[in-house]
This record gives C-alpha cells, structure tokens and sequence, in this order.
C-alpha cells in the first residue's frame, strides 16, 4: 500500500460472514425437519443415513456438519432410463423423457419383465432426497439432469455435454465373455461370481488402436448419427474435453482384470486425464470386491468407492388395475413404476459414490475445475492397500474419503508423484495447482459449458488445513484470499502469489515468490520468500476468521524484497514492543521497498494520534540470522514532525515511532518563528505547544502555528517603540532651549530670561517586515509642560513633565499600549556663538499587551500588564554662524537611552509567556545644520520658519530584543522587534507665530526615516515668557 492511509491492494474483509453460511436446517416438502447441525457432525447420523453405509465409510456427515450438501450443483447421469420417484422429487430433468423405460425378462421364461432400475440407483446413490425415509445421496442437495445412454448416444451424450451438468456418471459399459464349463455353463467362483475370461492391456490396446483417430476426430464436434456405434465413448471424451469430470465404472470382470475401453479413454487421451476418474469397487471390509475389476493401467486416475450391497432407490413396474406383467402390458400403457428401494453390488454403485462426493466438493470448492475436483478426490482418498503405496494397481489412489477432501488437497501432483509402471505419457504436465480464488460475484471458467457466477464465501476466502505434499507447486491468482493451515506442507515446487492474497498459518517447505499486487500473509512457515515490485507481505494472520492477529512468519532460508515492495506492519495496541514479525535463518537483502505500518486490527496507515500514542516504542521487524543486505526506500506513515523509522543493525532492523528528523525550525520564515520553534522542540512531551505542533498536518499548518506563537514579538516591539520614541522628549527640550535662548528668534526679540511652555505631540512610526520580524505600527499623542529661567551669566535651567499614550499594532493579531509618564531636567550655557545645550529625562511606562494564538487544538487569548522605566541623557553642541539673510546652526547631538522593563506574566493559555526584568541601551549621535529666518509684519508680529536636517547613527547593537520564555518551563528564547536602523536621516520643519513679546506659537513636523523604518511626528508649541 502506497501510500498515506492506505493499506494497498491486500484483502480488506467486509463481507457478512454469517449471511454467506450454508443453512443449518432444512426443511423437506413432507415436512421432516433436519436435526442436523453444523459444527455436529454426529447429528447428521439419522436411521435414513445408516441405511446407505457407503456414506458412513465415505465420512459425509463431516461434509454435511460444514454445511456442504452438493447445493447449487448440477450432476448427470448416463445410464438406463431414468425415471421419477419420490428420492428425486424437484430435482429431476430428463434429457430423453420420450424413450422407453428399461427393462429385461425374468430368468423363469414366462414372458414376464422386470423394470430396468440400474438408472435409479444408480442415480439415488447420488442426489437421493434426505427426506427421513429409507436412504439419501451423498450429495442430497444437488440437482439431477439423465439421459438413456442406451441407443441414440450422439443426441442424448451432446444434450449432456450442453446443459450446466459439472460431473457425469457413466456406470454402464461391455464386459468380456466368460469362462464355460464343459456343458457351456458359465463358471463360478466360490461365493458365485462369474469368471471372466482374462483382460489385459494388450487386449485394450487391440480394440482401441483402429478407432482412437476417429474418436478424437468425433470428440471435436457434435457427434453424427452415422457414428452411433462410436459415439458413446466419443461422447464420454467430449465430455471430458468439455471441462465436466466424467466418473466411470471400472467393470465388474474380476480383479484379475482390467477395465475396458471407456474407463481407459485417459490412457489414450492423455489430455483428459485431469477431467476423467476411473472407479473400482470395495467392500464393507476395505478391500477390493472380487467381481470388481481391478484399477490396473487407470490407478493413476482410479479411486476405490463402496459398492458391494449398496442400499438406494430402484424401482418396480406395477399393474395400475391387476393383470400381468409383461412386454404387452407395458405398451399398452397398462404398467407403472413404483417407488421403491433395493441392494445392489458392482462398481456401478461405487462411481456413484464418487461423482456424489465431487458435487459436494463443487459446492465446497466453486473455484475449482473439475481436474482440480479430480486432484482434491484422489490426493485424499484412503490407502488401503496393505503395502501402503500411494497409488495400488487394485485400488488407485484409494478409498472415498470426503471428511478429508472437504479440507482441500493433499498433494500437488505431477509426473513425478505417479509410479513409473502406472503413468501414462504426456499426462499430468501441470506443474502448478492453481488456486484461482476469484472473488464473490466474479464468473468461473467462463466462456465454458460449465461458465458459472462464484457467489459463496469460499470465492472470497477460503482455507486449506492438509499437510501437502507433491512435487507440483501452487499459483495463487483471483482477487480472493486462500490461508493454508497445514503444519508441515512438504511440496516441492515454488509458491507462487500472482494476484489476491495467499496466507500461511502452518509450514510449508516450498520457496514463496510474490507478484505485484499480490499480497502474502501468515505466522507460519516458509522456504524463502520473495517479495517483487508491487507485492504486500503482512506477517501475521490477516483475513475474516481470524481478523488481523500479530504474529512472526518464519523463513528457514533467505528473504528478499524488491524495490517497490511493500512490508505491511501490525503494532500492538497496548504491548509495548509487540509486533508482526519476519524471521529469517537466512540472509535479508532489502532492494528497496516501503515499510508500512499499522495498528493491529485495522487497515489504514497509522494515524498521528495512534503514532502520538506509540511515540517512543521500539520494535523487532525483520530478523535475519545471516545479516541484513541493503535497506528499505521508507517506512510509512511518516507526518510532518512524528512517524516512523527503520533502524539498521547487522542482523535486523528495528522500527521506532518517535519524533522524525524533520526540525520545527525547517517550516519557519523568519527568526523569530525559528527561535520559537527551537524553543518548542526543547518543551517535555505533554506540554499542550509541543503537542499542538508535533499534530501538524502540513508544513503550511505549522508554519501559521509558529508565526502565531511569535507573536511574542510584541514585547520586543513596544520597548523597541518607546526606545525610539524617547526622541520626542528631547527634542522637545531641546527646541526649547534653542528657542529660549533666541536662536528661533529675530533680532528684534529678547531672549527668555523666565519662561513656561506647552507642546502637544503626536507621531506615528512603522517598521517594515523583514527576514528577522514582523513589522508594526505605532502612534503616539500627548503633551508636554515645562519652565525655566536664567540662574546665571546665560546659564538656564529648567524641568518639563508630560504624559503621552502610545498604541502599537503588531502582527499576527497582536496590540499593545502603554501610559507614559514623563519627568525631565534640562539647561544650556551660551558661550557666544557657541550653545551647549543637555538634559536628562525619566519616563514611566504602563504596557498592557493582548494577542490571539489559534492552531491545531490551541486556542489562547494572551494579555499581560506590567511596568517599564525610560531613563536618557542628552547633550548638545551648536555653533550659530548670523549672516543678515539667514540664521544657520551646525551642531552635534550625542545622546543614551537606556529601556528596563518589569518581569512579563502573560495569561490566558498554554502559549502564554514569561520574562525576566530586561535592560536594553541605545546610544545616538546626530550630526546636522538647522536654519532659520523670522520676519516681522506690519503688525509687529514675528513670523518664522525654520528648517532642519541631519544623520542620525546609532552605536553598538541594534537589536530589538526580548528574552522570554513558556510559562512552567525553563525554556527559554529570543524574539526581535524590527532592528533599530543603524543610519538615518533627521527631518524637521516649522513656523513660529510670535503674537507679542511674551508669546510664542509654533507647529511643526518632526521625521526621522530609514530604509526600514518610519518616524513621523507634528506638534504644536505655545511659550510664555515673564
């Protein structure tokens, strides 16, 4: 599964079980009930299924106890006319309901006859109803399609060979001629059985030579009727090439004999093989009745079934009103046939036993083919030979048994497997069982006369619990799953998983190749494994009867895994350490591939809230005893701070769930939002930040995270702002002095000698975002009260108060204000042209802060109150050049500010922040020209205008900075208000109004602008001097 949630194309179990189960009870027309019970298979043991022993010996009722039945599935019989009875109510379909019912004459010579039943036992042994009277089938479920086989052959085998018949009894055939006594009687043996003359192959040979080409020719095509003769054994080869399984009757010649023509057409035709059974007859004891014809050239395709006095439905003719019983009776239409029942013996009621037990089968395993039926019959058929072969020129593979064939095969046959005097040339070439699983609703062998919908739960899932052995190999292909539970599988050819999934939950010796998008799962047992581009290995039992259970498969050799493999993972939910597992005695090469991982029971990917809960475990994924070659491509899921990662030691890899390499830092874009991801990465797991952030979906997402929690940065900025704006009170002073000191003034006017003043104030200052911080914007208004007067030879010394509110707006949400209290000392000498002019000021500063922060589950709104001090010194030199036409003023300005703020105490959230008392210094210098000029009006008002324009540079650190840190925790880290602009030019203008010689009015605009910083200020000043 590649990729994100996505457990890839491995079979995902959503089907209702339990409405895919065969019935527990039955209910026949004649209203018996079934007392027969699943999982029980002892109450399926009524009186009616103890009068057919063949099914205690065959071992039906384990068939039945699973709830298969034969349901569903449609067999045909070839014999004497079939006729209706009461075991074959509903079930029946007559292909030939016109030809002429059966019968012979009676041995005594008096013309009467008896009615031909052969046809209904042999058809009752089969799908004889279980119904609580007399007897049932083996496969009591299934549905009966007859056909006369006597006469008219080409139409009646073709109608077969048409319908939807999956498996065709044919117990009729030619026995050899008998051994005569000297008066021409027949001989005997002991128990009475007549003695054949002797049959071998090389008689077979003899009679099959001159017709096996016109045989194959007719098996081709509809058979003519000019070929009646032939075409009952051409029809039971066309059959056979039409993909029914055809079950014939070996012969009842002795076991000294072989059987003839029809049951050896696989001898001949080694294509059919697969689809045709030959089967001999044994009795109550095991063992091969005498007047049974033995297997002999057929045992590689013969099993042995019950036959000797086998109980089923016959048949008698009756007179409908009295009279005889005789050849007239019967075409007068005088006669009919009774229901009723009889014991029988020969290898005409064995086959029955086997074609009843494939419909059972078919029902059990509506994958399969009817070889594969054919292989499943003879692969777990009962030895009973006493030499304890495998396969036995009496009784081929064995004995029925249909308890064992109900668990799957227990052999992958190939050439090899058959004993060199029994195989026939060009006969089992399939080298590989194909287990084609093909999933509900999906059609089997279509296109074929068997073409059928798969609609149970075996299309889906189904299991084999055999020890298999066999030279042969199995493909797994269909989209459906197919878990073998055999504890020790010794099978010599490869496993191959070409489509669906394939699970192991025993031991199997065979090497394990996986295709792409295939999946292999289990906790069992393996050759080597192989894991090709594409493919899914799942350790583990994965599937809907044991859901998805965490478990170790073993590989007793190597284990490979391809370049886009997948490595499917189950952790547990709550055992530390506990996980799938792969364990190799081998050597692991890793060519890549992804490693994907998930909770046990579930079918996605981890999600980071399961990762968050398996955050600091460790496990054992892949252990290989001769090393580890290579690596995996990834493992999965991997989200943006938290996942999974393979760690490589010479002899596994290990898989721990933590925090990924990927820093909080690596989603950042400015410094403040990398110095708080660093400090985050530093939080204790738990802290609802760290966690917040380790839950990031995106890089995007968390990058808002860390430009929200930066908003920090309004600390920084509202010291940086009135770090800056200190500038304002000094040079209100010292406009102040200049102007008291006449150098606003014209010639005509005094300078002060007492003096008081007001100026209103405001400004505005911006800051421009940058790779370190956000940007701000601030505004400033108040106003500011002063006096002064000259103490001596033009000394004057003075002190101003003042109040301003500042508002900041920062980014990100964030605001800020502050009251701002002002207290200041200020003089100049005048030492004739030359000004010296100082001052120093204190300022009080309440900062009340607010920001939003909002990401992922935080969700805080911060404030904090606390106190700051702003303390400056000023001092100035000014050099004042009069010509008549214009006033000019070099000077030097050089001035510190130093900013302290009280301990920070946010509150409102997880996010909020703290920080300690802080000092930061700001040490200026400004170097310039001032000019003026004043005129007088007619009104004896003064008029001035006055100008000014300098450099201002900044000494030392520019930074704007805060230390802060998590509230309860010791982390700490720096934020930076925009940096504090090393160069910048000084702007002023104005115009003064004086109304008399005691007042003053002035306005003005005061800037000071650099590359990444704004600051605007006006004001308007009124002096009065006494």
């Amino acid at each position: 599964m590649k990729k994100n949630n996505s457990v890839k194309p491995i079979v995902l179990w959503i089907t209702l079980l339990c409405g895919l189960l065969p019935a527990t009870v039955t209910i026949a027309d004649n209203g018996y009930q079934e007392k027969g019970r699943l999982n029980s298979p002892d109450s399926w043991l009524s009186e009616e299924f103890k009068r057919q022993w063949g099914l205690t010996a065959i071992g039906a009722h384990y068939a039945y106890a699973r709830g298969y039945t034969g349901k569903g599935i449609t067999v045909g019989v070839l014999d004497q006319a079939v006729t209706p009875h009461a075991e074959f109510a509903n079930k029946l379909k007559i292909l030939s309901p016109k030809d002429i019912v059966s019968y012979k004459y009676d041995e005594d010579k008096s013309g009467n006859i008896s009615f031909g039943n052969h046809g209904n036992h042999v058809a009752g042994t089969i799908v004889a109803s279980r119904d609580g009277k007399e007897m049932h089938g083996v496969a009591f479920d299934a549905d009966l399609v007859t056909a006369k086989f006597l006469g008219n052959y080409h139409n009646r085998t073709e109608a077969m060979i048409q319908s939807n018949v999956r498996v065709i009894n044919n117990s009729w055939g030619v026995r050899p001629g008998y051994e005569v006594d000297e008066r021409g009687k027949p001989k005997r043996w002991p128990n009475g059985t007549v003695k054949y003359k002797q049959v071998t192959l090389a008689h077979v040979i003899n009679e099959m030579e001159p017709i096996k080409g016109i045989l194959d020719h007719l098996s081709h095509s509809p058979i003519p009727e000019i070929y009646d003769d032939l075409s009952g054994t051409a029809g039971l080869l066309r059959a056979a090439r039409h993909h029914k399984l055809v079950v014939r009757s070996a012969g009842n010649a002795n076991n000294y004999n072989v059987t003839w023509i029809d049951a050896g057409i696989p001898f001949f035709f080694p294509d059919v093989l697969k689809n045709y059974l030959s089967v001999a007859n044994i009795t109550q004891d095991k063992e091969l009745a005498l007047s049974s014809t033995r297997c002999g050239y057929t045992a590689s395709y013969c099993l042995s079934a019950p036959g000797t006095l086998v109980y089923s439905s016959t048949g008698e003719f009756v007179p409908k009103s009295g009279g005889a019983i005789n050849e007239g009776a019967l075409n007068r239409g005088e006669l009919e046939i009774d229901s009723s029942y009889g014991l029988k013996t020969g290898t005409s009621m064995a086959a029955p036993h086997v074609v009843g037990a494939a419909a059972v089968l078919m029902q059990r395993f509506p994958y399969m083919t009817a070889g594969q039926i054919s292989d499943v019959l003879k692969t777990t058929a009962t030895i009973i030979n006493k030499e304890g072969k495998r396969i036995h020129e009496f009784s081929g593979w064995g004995m029925l048994n249909l308890k064992d064939a109900i668990d799957g095969p227990k052999m992958f046959i190939t050439k090899d497997d058959i004993p060199a005097e029994f195989y026939i040339e060009n006969s089992y070439t399939d080298t590989q069982f194909v287990a084609n699983i093909v999933g509900i609703g999906e059609k089997v062998e279509a296109g074929t006369t068997v073409e059928r919908v798969c609609d149970s739960i075996e299309c889906t899932y189904d299991y084999w619990s055999h020890d298999i052995s066999g030279h042969g190999g199995l493909t797994k292909t269909g989209k459906g799953m197919l878990e073998l539970t055999g504890k020790n599988s010794t099978y010599q050819g490869p496993t191959l998983v070409e489509q669906g999934q394939l699970q192991v939950s025993g031991g199997i010796a065979s090497d394990v190749t996986v295709h792409k998008g295939a999946a292999f799962s289990g906790n069992g047992t393996v050759g080597s494994l192989i894991a090709k581009s594409g493919s899914y290995i799942a350790p583990g039992n994965v599937g809907p009867m044991n859901t998805d259970l965490i478990g170790t498969l073993k590989v007793n050799n190597d284990v490979t895994f391809e370049a886009d493999s997948n490595y499917l993972v189950e952790v547990a939910r709550n055992t530390a350490g506990l996980s799938d597992r792969l364990y190799a005695d081998g050597l692991a090469t890793l060519k890549g591939g992804e490693v994907e991982v998930r909770l046990e029971n579930s079918s996605n990917l981890l999600s980071k809230p399961e990762v968050r809960s398996l955050l600091g475990q460790q496990y054992n994924i892949l252990q290989a005893n001769k090393g580890i070659n290579g690596q995996f491509t990834a493992a999965s899921p991997d989200y943006l701070f938290i996942g999974t990662q393979l760690d490589y030691q010479p002899d596994r890899v290990m898989l721990d769930i933590n925090r990924n390499a990927t820093p909080f830092a690596s989603v950042t874009k400015t410094a403040n939002e990398r110095a708080i991801a660093n400090a985050a990465e530093k939080l204790h797991l738990g802290h609802p930040v760290y966690e917040s952030i380790l839950m990031s979906d995106t890089a995007p997402q968390a990058g808002k995270a860390f430009q929200q929690l930066s908003s920090g940065q309004i600390h920084a900025d509202i010291a940086s702002a009135q770090i800056n704006g200190s500038r304002y009170l000094r040079d209100t002073l010292n406009t102040r002095l200049r102007q008291a000191d006449s150098g606003l003034a014209s010639q005509d006017i005094k300078a002060d000698q007492n003096g008081v003043w007001a100026q209103i104030t405001s400004n505005w200052q911006r800051t421009n975002s940058n790779s370190e911080a956000n940007g701000y914007r601030m505004s400033n208004y108040g106003v500011f009260l002063g006096a002064d007067r000259v103490v001596a030879n033009d000394l004057r010394l003075g002190m101003a108060t003042g109040f301003t509110r500042s508002s900041l707006r920062g980014g990100d949400n964030t605001s800020a204000g502050s009251d701002n209290f002002h207290l200041a000392f200020y003089g100049s000498k005048q030492l004739d042209a030359l000004a010296l002019r100082t001052g120093v000021a204190y300022s009080w500063h309440r900062f009340d802060t607010e920001r939003s922060v909002a990401f992922g589950r935080q969700s805080d709104n911060l404030k904090a109150k606390y106190g700051a001090q702003t303390g400056q010194l000023f001092a100035e030199a000014a050099y004042g050049v009069n010509p008549d036409w214009l006033n000019l003023e070099p000077f030097a300005n050089l001035s510190h500010v130093n900013f302290r703020n009280d301990g920070i105490n946010e509150k409102g959230g997880a996010a909020a922040l703290t920080g300690k008392k802080q000092s930061k210094n700001a040490t200026l210098s400004t170097l310039g020209l001032r000019v003026n000029q004043n005129w007088q009006t007619q009104d004896q008002l003064t008029v001035g205008m006055y100008g000014e324009l300098g450099w201002q540079h900044q000494f030392g650190n520019v930074a704007r900075d805060s230390q802060l840190s998590f509230s309860n925790s010791d982390v700490s880290f720096t934020v930076n208000s925009v940096s504090a602009a090393r160069d910048a030019a000084v702007i002023k203008a104005g115009t003064s109004l004086s109304i008399n010689e005691n007042t003053q009015l002035s306005v003005g605009y005061n800037g000071v602008l650099s590359r990444g910083h704004k600051d605007n200020g006006v004001f308007l000043n009124a002096n009065w001097k006494f």
